[in-house]
């Protein structure tokens, strides 16, 4: 059964939640996972893509932005809600859940604290398709594989 983590973010800022969704690409591309990062719009993708480039400076995320499944990229970036191929995780920071869900066994959403409502409705929806949910509180100044400080498990 496919998984959905919401990871809950401490802070408001766009930028803050494109460095936590560099770092979580950026695991799972070294976990050599295949990720589809799901964006809302071009602009969005744009400012994603240039991110990933510069962070986490410490390490480099091959990506490119597509809406098909790479064989040389194990990060791809799109903005359509059509993807040809099915991948491993798909991090959606788009308001729904979108048609491609099914085709990940891991969905990670990102929401910001104003976003919270948001990302209760899409809770909702997730488990009303079955989804086996998780969420994780992180503040941006601590280490992500430490920064989580409640993680609950809900079975439908």
């Amino acid at each position: 059964m496919a998984t959905v983590t919401f990871f809950l973010l401490a802070t408001d800022e766009e930028d803050a939640r494109n460095r936590f969704i560099c770092k979580l690409a950026g695991i799972h591309c070294y976990e050599k996972l295949w990720t589809h990062i799901l964006v809302a719009d071009q602009e969005k993708l744009k400012n994603l893509d240039e991110m990933l480039w510069e962070y986490p400076a410490d390490k480099f995320v091959p990506h490119v932005a597509r809406s098909a499944r790479s064989d040389t990229c194990l990060v791809t970036l799109g903005c359509e809600d059509q993807l040809v191929g099915v991948g491993e995780v798909l991090i959606n920071t788009t308001s729904g859940v979108p048609n491609i869900s099914s085709q990940f066994n891991k969905i990670c959403v990102v929401a910001l604290t104003k976003e919270r409502p948001q990302a209760r409705e899409q809770y909702r929806q997730y488990r009303s398709l079955g989804y086996e949910l998780f969420h994780e509180l992180h503040d941006e100044e601590s280490d992500f594989e430490s920064s989580a400080t409640t993680t609950e498990t809900e079975q439908t």
